[in-house]
């Protein structure tokens, strides 16, 4: 590469660094909607990126041709996991620069580790799709161990009738989303999600910035199920819209949960048919969600009884420098 230049990312690079994405999805064919100006300004805005200390990008002719970026939580715990998002340009993927960038990821996420947790087990966590053979290899090379894998499916709402809404239980209500709830909702989320693998309390900070005070986060397709009395949040599915050209308007079942005690009681089966024939009516074209393949409601059937059908795959990376790793904890159903 002739005339490479390196440094961090600013948020004023938004743009270019969509441009970048756009590319790299054509070449790597998953068929996902990518992340337009206004989302990567968002990503390089959240909380635990360092875009002086914690990104770099490499730049040829005015354009970057790759970048990669650490990106740590808020709460620790025994483990203080750093995720990765990596980039190269599908004509700038050779070995030397790739291995390059996840060296530096590798040495960044060690520095910020002491300056933020030293304390703690460190994981660097990243995440490939069936369309990034090259970096997936990359990362086996560099000592990454494939730790998780995660379906995505979806759900043609313009030519297959969802599944027809379940009868909602004795004593509860189906309610959308409304601000008055997030606070509660926030809590409720931290209890249902306290042993689900690799997941740490959120604060608020974080909950606004990627949940419910994204740009993105459609509260008018979110619904929550309450107890018709007290009002307790019991059950909820939170969903997402990427703001993009396509005509082809896609929902994304971002965030779901139920509390731990109600399994296996039809509550979330009633909120998630609830909103799949609410996302029809809104003119939905496509519901969408990732869930991780161990989840009892992937492995269980539940989603192909619902009607969707895998259409990618996800594979969560995982590195500890230290030499250590926890033990993994089995994810729970929604």
């Amino acid at each position: 590469m002739t005339e490479a230049r390196w440094r961090p990312l600013a948020v004023t690079d938004a743009a270019s660094v969509a441009a970048l994405l756009a590319v790299c999805e054509a070449a790597d064919g998953i068929g996902v909607a990518v992340r337009g100006a206004e989302g990567v300004h968002e990503d390089l805005s959240a909380p635990g990126i360092d875009l002086n200390g914690g990104t770099t990008s490499v730049w040829c002719g005015g354009e970057p041709v790759a970048y990669a970026t650490t990106c740590v939580r808020e709460h620790a715990g025994p483990v203080h996991r750093l995720t990765l998002d990596i980039a190269v340009h599908p004509a700038q993927r050779t070995s030397a620069l790739v291995l390059q960038l996840l060296d530096w990821c590798r040495d960044t996420g060690e520095r910020r580790h002491r300056e933020l947790s030293g304390s703690a087990l460190l994981e660097l966590h990243v995440r490939t799709h069936h369309g990034q053979g090259w970096l997936a290899e990359a990362l086996d090379i560099a000592g990454y161990r494939r730790e998780r894998s995660h379906w995505g499916m979806r759900l043609d709402l313009s030519t297959r009738q969802p599944v027809a809404a379940s009868a909602v239980p004795l004593g509860t209500v189906i309610a959308p989303f409304d601000d008055a709830f997030d606070a509660r909702l926030l809590a409720a989320r931290n209890v249902i999600f306290a042993d689900h693998w690799g997941s740490v309390p959120m604060t608020t900070r974080t909950w606004r910035h990627t949940i419910t005070g994204s740009p993105h986060f459609r509260p008018e397709s979110s619904f929550l199920l309450l107890s018709e009395h007290e009002r307790e949040i019991l059950c909820y599915l939170l969903c997402t819209e990427l703001t993009d050209t396509r005509t082809d308007r896609e929902l994304y079942l971002a965030n779901a949960g139920t509390r731990p005690a109600l399994h296996g009681r039809g509550l979330y089966r009633a909120v998630f048919t609830h909103t799949l024939a609410r996302a029809r009516a809104q003119g939905f074209r496509w519901a969408v969600l990732d869930v991780d393949s161990t989840n009892p409601m992937a492995a269980g059937g539940f989603y192909e009884r619902m009607g969707l059908r895998r259409f990618r795959t996800w594979t969560t990376h995982v590195h500890s420098p230290s030499g250590t790793a926890p033990t993994p904890v089995a994810s729970p159903g929604p």
